[in-house]
């Protein structure tokens, strides 16, 4: 398989648990949404039949067309086709080629989306592409090392149905000192670089080590909830899905009837956030800025806030979620109200990020 068109797909599943976002916009009502993209998966999620438009933006333009594909989808096919095309539990993702090659063909796209998946269904023979990012086929290798690491019992901790059994196996029996070994090895910026980011890992100024980082996130992760209803678990013990627990927010059925309901304005924008927000050609009530601001540095890590006020309705709901790097950045105007939503962030199932919540307090 050549790779030649979907390799410059970074995310095709996604890493982040948005559903920290949507109840957000359920509490603060927000109708003018704009979202870094990614895969779609994280950004769709967050339209409501209240919700008026929707601005999603990316530096990869064919992360753009991977979240028009998805839309489409979302729009055109019921909910259990929908999943079905997309590979999601039960379905898989090497099943049902006819079934989607045909459903393609009927869905209404963008002639540049339309033709780059021509390209990735074409080499992928009609595959979904769920698993194919570089970040998705990166756990996939984490998995398999994960599997020869821990043993023939590697994923017993997916398979209970009470966290209070789950917790007491996680203190008294679970492989402690093979599952840090696992961290050691995988949790390293030299693997990462290696394997994701060539060479362009982010700068970590957490005063964790990175083994200490990850090693806490993933004690919450097997202490805030069973360990099968992380999407983020399953990738890593499995490489995919494996529990209908574990199916991420974009592919259950309240979330596609929501966005099947909405009747938002969608657009893309193939732009750095920062310069299109400083613009201020449209206002937002609410903003999803992923970890994206983790990357920056210099002027524009300490600026970036104060450049996107253009864009800002007073009172607007900024969310960043930072990895390994929390941003030294100018916070005039904005009052920072993450105390007052940890639950949300205790039931998030990555628990990679420190999730902040900022509110707009300009004029």
């Amino acid at each position: 398989m050549s790779e030649k068109y979907f390799q410059g797909l970074n995310y095709t599943l996604g890493n982040e648990d948005t559903s920290v976002e949507i109840e957000l916009i359920r509490l603060f009502k927000s109708k003018k949404v704009f979202s870094i993209c990614g895969s779609g998966g994280r950004s769709l999620p967050l339209l409501s039949e209240d919700t008026t438009l929707l601005t999603l933006a990316d530096l990869s333009i064919h992360q753009l067309h991977l979240a028009e594909l998805r839309h489409a989808t979302y729009i055109n096919l019921i909910f259990d086709d929908f999943i079905k095309f997309w590979g999601y539990f039960p379905y898989d993702e090497k099943d049902n080629c006819h079934f989607r090659e045909v459903e393609f063909t009927k869905l209404k796209l963008s002639s540049a989306c339309r033709d780059f998946f021509q390209h990735v269904f074409s080499e992928i023979h009609f595959n979904s592409p769920l698993y194919l990012g570089k970040w998705e086929r990166t756990f996939k290798i984490l998995s398999n090392i994960n599997k020869v690491l821990l043993g023939q019992d590697f994923d017993r901790i997916m398979h209970f149905d009470n966290l209070a059994e789950q917790r007491e196996y996680y203190k008294t029996a679970f492989p402690i000192k093979r599952w840090k070994m696992v961290i050691f090895l995988l949790g390293n910026k030299s693997l990462f670089n290696a394997l994701l980011y060539k060479g362009d890992f982010i700068e970590k100024n957490s005063p964790l080590s990175h083994f200490d980082y990850y090693y806490n996130a993933y004690d919450r992760l097997f202490t805030h909830d069973l360990a099968s209803k992380s999407f983020f678990l399953n990738l890593c013990f499995y490489g995919r899905i494996n529990s209908p627990r574990g199916v991420p927010v974009e592919a259950n059925a309240e979330t596609h009837a929501r966005i099947q309901k909405s009747k938002a304005e969608i657009e893309y924008k193939n732009e750095d956030f920062v310069t299109l927000l400083a613009k201020g050609e449209r206002k937002y009530d609410f903003l999803s800025l992923s970890d994206v601001p983790s990357y920056f540095k210099g002027e524009l890590e300490r600026d970036f806030m104060q450049k996107i006020k253009p864009s800002l309705e007073k009172d607007a709901i900024v969310v960043v979620r930072y990895y390994l790097r929390k941003s030294a950045c100018d916070l005039s105007d904005f009052v920072d109200i993450s105390h007052s939503h940890g639950n949300l962030f205790d039931q998030e199932k990555v628990q990679m990020y420190d999730i902040r919540v900022y509110q707009y307090k300009g004029e």
